[in-house]
């Protein structure tokens, strides 16, 4: 997989997480944030890229999320493998058997690249993550101190303040050009009928 624009697939992507394991609140807009900031929405090289994915899941996060049997939640990673077996015609597909994670390095002696870098996979990973915080979602005014708190980018615990709000502002932005985006397909699609 080389540099490229994966944010037609992640729109879908998104959708399909928030629609197979929906909360009180829609989670697409804070997974667009956290997209958008962390790959500018699916739009970066996942070959120079830190971390998987359009929403940059490091290897503690995909633990956290998929393997670590303290906070898994078995029925959710039944739901979505259910779902993903189907999506990519994978009868033996399981995300929780992307990496396996090594304690002492931690980080993976072992990773199914492909799949960690598929916006459905990382969709459902950030889904099922959000539903792991026992907080409510945040509203459009307080999705950049959410993604920035719960997330936690790197820049993030940085002792720099005036870096901080260069990335707070750059992370705005990246969203703010997203949900543009959005309304002026909206429009477009609204005025073929």
């Amino acid at each position: 997989m080389a540099k490229g624009d994966y944010s037609k697939e992640l729109d879908v992507a998104i959708q399909d997480a928030d629609a197979l394991l929906p909360g009180k609140k829609s989670s697409i807009p804070i997974m667009k944030f956290i997209s958008s900031a962390e790959s500018n929405y699916g739009k970066y090289n996942p070959e120079t890229a830190l971390s998987y994915g359009p929403f940059q899941i490091d290897p503690i996060r995909y633990f956290d999320i998929a393997q670590n049997p303290k906070r898994v939640n078995k029925s959710r990673i039944d739901e979505v493998n259910t779902f993903l077996r189907e999506k990519f015609k994978n009868p033996t597909f399981d995300i929780s058997k992307l990496a396996t994670y090594n304690p002492s390095t931690k980080g993976y002696d072992n990773v199914n690249l492909e799949m960690m870098r598929n916006p459905h996979v990382g969709a459902m990973l950030t889904r099922m993550a959000l539903m792991q915080d026992p907080g409510a979602l945040p509203d459009e005014k307080g999705l950049g101190s959410y993604y920035e708190s719960f997330w936690g980018p790197k820049w993030s615990q940085s002792d720099n303040e005036a870096e901080k709000a260069e990335k707070r502002i750059d992370a705005q932005g990246r969203y703010d050009k997203v949900k543009m985006m959005d309304s002026v397909v909206t429009e477009q699609g609204s005025e073929a009928f």
